[in-house]
């Protein structure tokens, strides 16, 4: 069963949602090139460098997080429709067992990469709030970071601006 359907979702929905008004909704850049080596769902560990050549967003999300579950599927359409020139990697953000995410990630037919951070920082990426999503160009730059739920329509139109405008690092 989907968190969402729990009967706390909307108590979750309206305490994670205060928490993001609370925050300055601002960009940050921690590291020019960010890069992690995380394990994915079955422990193998993913290597950020390895998408160098395509764009890269990178979400960060909780299972408790209701903004979260609601823009999974926009990342998925994203993720289906850029297949050829972007991915996304999902970082689950808290301490949850691989089982119990791969679970909940099956539930929600999510076929982008996820890997684990077992609820500690990233380096190269601050998170002031959830979700929080960080756009990373072909040559592995931080282009751009939003805090708060993102679509794919909106992911699209930023990488177009990016592409078109000739990010720094394209």
């Amino acid at each position: 069963m989907l968190a969402i359907d729990h009967p706390c979702w909307l108590r979750r929905f309206v305490v994670s949602t205060i928490a993001v008004g609370l925050l300055i909704i601002t960009p940050w850049v921690n590291a020019r090139e960010p890069t992690f080596i995380l394990p994915d769902l079955h422990q193998n560990p993913v290597h950020l460098t390895d998408f160098r050549g395509r764009w890269v967003v990178i979400n960060f999300w909780a299972t408790w997080c209701a903004p979260c579950l609601m823009e999974m599927p926009e990342l998925q359409a994203f993720h289906d429709a850029n297949h050829e020139r972007a991915t996304v990697i999902g970082v689950n953000f808290e301490e949850l067992a691989p089982a119990k995410v791969r679970q909940f990630i099956e539930d929600l037919s999510i076929t982008f990469p996820v890997v684990l951070s077992n609820g500690q920082p990233v380096s190269g990426f601050t998170v002031k709030g959830l979700p929080t999503t960080f756009l990373i160009s072909p040559q592995g730059e931080l282009a751009d970071t939003h805090l708060g739920t993102v679509n794919a329509a909106m992911l699209n139109r930023r990488v177009a601006e990016l592409e078109k405008i000739g990010n720094p690092s394209h």
